[in-house]
Order: C-alpha cells, then sequence, then structure tokens
C-alpha cells in the first residue's frame, strides 16, 4: 500500500494486482463502474534468460547427448522425412507431421478441447486433467516435435514443397543441451543464447476506502477475477467494521 494526503485527508491505496496494460484497464474500467477510486501505474519490467544449445550435424550430436533423448529427436526426424517422402506441400504439411509423430493426434486434441471448453467447475476440472495426464503428455509431446523440426528447417535452409536433396541426410540439429554438468569438458557443439525481454506491465491501485463497493461487482468480475474479487471483499469488510462506531460510544 502506499498513501498520501488529499485536502487533509490521507487516502492509502491497495495494490491489486499487476497485469499487462490492456487488462489492467480493463479492470481498472469495471472497477471505476461500481464507484471506486482507482489508479494504474505503468513501467516496463525486464527479464533476462539463458538458454544452453547443442548445435551440430545428427552425426555429430549422437555421442554428445543423451541416447534416450537422442532416439526422441531422431524420432521427430522420421516423422519429417515420412510426410516430405509421401510429398506433403505448404498447406497441409503441418496436419501431416503432427499425425506423423502421434496418428492420434487429432482424437486427442479433441478431447483436451472438450475437457478444456466445457462447463464443468474449476475442481473438477483440474481432477480431469489430473486423470487424463497422459493425453496432455502426448499433446506436448507433439508440440515439442513441431518446435523441434520447425527449427531444423530454419538451421538447414529447407522450404516445404521445395526439392531438398539430400538435406535429410545428415541435418543441423539444435537442441536443448541435457547434460548434466558433471559429465565433463564442455562440448564444441555447445552454444549458449541470451534472451533479454523488456515488457509493458501495469500495476491496479484502489482506494482502500472504497474497496466496501467490491460487493456490487457483477457476477462476470467474480467469475474472471475471482482471487481480485475476494481481496477486494476482505478489505472492503475490513474498511466497513473499522468505520463502525465501538459498541457504547456515544456522541457528547
Amino acid at each position: 500500500m502506499h498513501g498520501r494526503r488529499v485536502d487533509s485527508h490521507f487516502i492509502c491505496m491497495f495494490l491489486l494486482g499487476e497485469y499487462y496494460e490492456d487488462e489492467a484497464r480493463d479492470i481498472a474500467d469495471r472497477l471505476k463502474k461500481v464507484g471506486m477510486k482507482v489508479e494504474i501505474r505503468t513501467f516496463t519490467a525486464s527479464r533476462m534468460e539463458l538458454f544452453h544449445f547443442l548445435e551440430g550435424r545428427m552425426s555429430a550430436i549422437k555421442g554428445k547427448m543423451k541416447e534416450s533423448t537422442f532416439k526422441r529427436y531422431e524420432r521427430y526426424l522420421d516423422a519429417l522425412r515420412k510426410v516430405v517422402a509421401e510429398g506433403a506441400g505448404p498447406d497441409d504439411f503441418r496436419e501431416r507431421l503432427l499425425l506423423a509423430v502421434d496418428p492420434q493426434y487429432n482424437v486427442k486434441q479433441k478431447q483436451f478441447r472438450e475437457i478444456m471448453g466445457g462447463n464443468t467447475p474449476e475442481q473438477e476440472r483440474a481432477v480431469i486433467l489430473d486423470s487424463s495426464s497422459d493425453i496432455l503428455g502426448d499433446l506436448m509431446e507433439v508440440s515439442n516435435a513441431e518446435s523441434f523440426i520447425n527449427l531444423l528447417l530454419e538451421r538447414n535452409k529447407i522450404q516445404i514443397g521445395e526439392n531438398i536433396g539430400d538435406k535429410l541426410d545428415d541435418p543441423i540439429w539444435r537442441v536443448f543441451d541435457d547434460r548434466d554438468e558433471e559429465d565433463g569438458e564442455e562440448s564444441d557443439l555447445a552454444r549458449t543464447t541470451t534472451v533479454f525481454t523488456l515488457e509493458p506491465r501495469a500495476q491496479v491501485f484502489v482506494d482502500e476506502f472504497y474497496t466496501v463497493l467490491a460487493e456490487v461487482m457483477d457476477e462476470d468480475f467474480e467469475e474472471e477475477f475471482d482471487e481480485e474479487y475476494m481481496r477486494l471483499v476482505f478489505l472492503g469488510k475490513l474498511i466497513s467494521d473499522l468505520k463502525e462506531p465501538a459498541p457504547g460510544w456515544m456522541k457528547s
């Protein structure tokens, strides 16, 4: 919280949360609609991440990574070779690739959409998702395969639909380095990518004395921002109790 004195009144501002700017303005507008005093403070957040890769010809990478990991990527490459050999073009390449990686992909994706898109209560949905972990794992596997293939196509300058020649015989791979630090000397295939991200963000502050209006918020807000709604309600009740005179108090 932070506060300031305005017209001899001390205003305490309650930090409701931090959001992307568009979402922050949406929340602020909906709070203002019921009469709350709201402030938005924008800022730029920064984040730096390091990603460690191995990059080189497939034949060179084979002995530089765990065998189980290599076989997984090799299976993705086999799926790519299969759809290319069958004549996949730019329009149907992605669909055919995903099915080559997992022939049941469309069925599993439909099941996942039904779970996430229905009217199932959130707690029940969490139980269903937990029991459907195999489906989620399989969909993640397909997503990982697609990312690997897209990067392989880029690194090897391959355009689907054009003559590939022998580019898939021993292609360049770029994969995450999953070796332990204790595995020995750093490989000559090791690469490090530094990603520095700047992201516009916004904080939403609410005048704490106006949180007593939280209980008149519409149901849509309560459902979409349940955590924020409960925090506003609890603070509003606290403020309301503090404003009430103590039992037995009488004005002289």
